[in-house]
């Protein structure tokens, strides 16, 4: 039987090229994550003080008051008139607008984006549909309301969404002033 060499009092030899590299890469790791943890205490600290601004505004305006606010020397001159539009805007019928295109639920169609002109009293609708009689229908159904004075489809196009094909449209509407 021949005898095992087994050196239990040699040298062995800790450092290689692998064990190296991983050291490097993970002194890298451990700088990439320091710095993302960093901007992110940074930015909670940015938040949480701009909330608490917040807070203490809410506070004082809902305790009665007044924040002290500077306008803009130009804004002063005519903030008169901002209010006034800003008044004659508040008084029109938005609630029963916004309440009759709500009763226009339609899985359908998906409306992406309304934009109200208040004093000219205009609505341009944005969505998307699967078909083009499907916007057809909407805009019919858009008509009947009894707020709605004209709706008009004024463009639509085929887009590929993914792999579906849908059909955006755009819907112009003005709505009745005695709403």
């Amino acid at each position: 039987m021949q005898a095992l060499g087994f050196n239990f009092a040699g040298r062995a030899n800790f450092t290689s090229l692998l064990g190296l590299l991983l050291l490097v890469a993970g002194l890298a790791a451990v700088s990439v994550v320091t710095l993302d943890y960093l901007d992110a205490t940074d930015e909670l600290a940015r938040v949480q003080a701009r909330q608490e601004r917040l807070s203490r505004l809410d506070s004082a305006t809902r305790s009665g008051r007044r924040v002290a606010t500077s306008p803009p020397a130009s804004a002063s001159s005519n903030s008169t008139g901002t209010v006034a539009q800003v008044t004659q805007q508040l008084k029109l019928p938005w609630d029963a607008l916004l309440h009759d295109l709500e009763t226009l639920d339609d899985p359908s169609i998906a409306l992406l984006s309304l934009d109200a002109q208040g004093q000219a009293r205009t609505l341009r609708l944005t969505g998307e549909a699967k078909t083009i009689s499907e916007v057809v229908v909407y805009v019919g159904r858009l008509r009947s309301l009894s707020s709605v004075d004209a709706a008009n489809l004024t463009s639509h196009e085929e887009k590929l969404v993914g792999t579906v094909k849908v059909v955006r449209f755009t819907v112009d509407a003005t709505w009745r002033k005695s709403v």
